[in-house]
């Protein structure tokens, strides 16, 4: 695990050196944090440094966001992308436990994941951008990217994780040495597509079997076992409810130790598992090598993108509060989304005109 690049962390203050120009210096860091989603994958408007009241803060972040939102539509994303002010949610911590940590996940997992464009795989369904529309906690539009206004730290760490979900793949595929072929010797993005979709389809599938309205990521990554499909995993400290106990007793001694020994809370510990079956690196050894932790001050704006990139929260408090800032669209669906979502498997935007 290791801090974000400094570039990630764009600097505010030039919004209260220059109130004139605002509106110019607002354009400016919009597109440097479109620059690092499309590259590095997220980025962290240091509005907290600012020393500003919540109020202030927050008509920054909602006019740093708006701005981030038409320049992406400006470089291509889809027209209809909009911004959606979803309601504060204040952090749970499980009984027990003085913070808690969110495992690697999309938000609105249920129906925001990477899939392949069609451009890359014709015979794709984009109905099957949808996983579950029921049981979810977040609302059902499709989140292009993520974002958390930190009204409050909390007493936590209040560290946001950011794992590169492109390059984890790609690592999987290389490892099972699957990149062979004239598929991938043609355009091995455009193959890797495929591959994830067919995992995708197969998931899809087989959720009547179990009914979970979440893709799991070892699934994901092509794991067939029925409990990596049919076992949400969120918070690290969570314990396997009754359901799951009875249809995946498998499950029950994995929660209890893991291949690392380190992991805190029983969801963690089957999610050690659940990683090196599907990567070949336990959980600490996944942190090492793909976590980065990028800390947030209070007032601070954090945006990342949601398809290619997974997030998590390390020892949250439970005074932590986040207000969800998303870039989405009603429908992931038509020529232009499409067109983003291709060039966001080849960490690009869109070419326009």
């Amino acid at each position: 695990m290791r801090f974000p690049p400094v570039a990630a962390s764009i600097d505010c203050a030039d919004l209260l050196r220059a109130p004139d120009r605002r509106d110019e210096v607002t354009h400016r860091l919009a597109a440097e944090a479109v620059r690092l989603l499309t590259t590095t994958g997220f980025a962290v408007f240091r509005i907290g440094r600012l020393r500003l009241g919540v109020e202030e803060s927050r008509g920054l972040a909602l006019g740093l966001a708006e701005q981030v939102r038409r320049t992406l539509i400006d470089r291509g994303a889809p027209d209809r992308m909009r911004l959606e002010v979803d309601k504060p949610q204040q952090t749970y911590v499980p009984d027990g436990y003085q913070t808690r940590t969110l495992l690697p996940h999309h938000d609105g997992q249920h129906c925001s994941y990477l899939t392949p464009s069609l451009l890359d795989a014709p015979d794709w369904d984009p109905a099957l951008r949808e996983f579950g529309s029921s049981g979810y906690t977040t609302t059902p539009a499709h989140k292009m990217y993520q974002g958390i206004f930190l009204a409050d730290p909390g007493e936590g760490l209040s560290v946001t994780t950011y794992y590169d979900w492109l390059a984890v793949i790609d690592g999987v595929v290389r490892a099972r040495d699957l990149a062979t072929g004239p598929d991938f010797a043609a355009d091995p993005v455009a193959a890797t597509a495929r591959w994830f979709g067919a995992n995708l389809r197969a998931m899809a599938e087989r959720q009547p079997e179990h009914g979970c309205p979440y893709p799991s990521p070892g699934a994901m990554l092509g794991l067939a076992e029925p409990m990596w499909h049919g076992i949400s995993f969120h918070h690290a400290e969570n314990d396997l409810d009754a359901e799951s106990r009875k249809r995946y007793p498998a499950a029950v001694p994995l929660a209890e130790r893991c291949p690392c020994g380190r992991c805190t809370g029983p969801a963690a510990r089957l999610y050690c598992h659940q990683t090196l079956a599907a990567t070949g690196l336990n959980w600490t050894e996944f942190r090492d090598r793909w976590e980065v932790m990028a800390p947030g001050e209070h007032c601070d704006l954090l945006l990342g993108h949601n398809l290619t990139m997974l997030h998590g929260g390390l020892a949250g408090g439970p005074g932590r509060l986040l207000e969800p800032l998303c870039l989405v669209v009603d429908t992931p669906t038509g020529p232009e989304y499409e067109r983003w979502l291709a060039a966001a498997w080849r960490r690009r935007l869109p070419e326009v005109g």
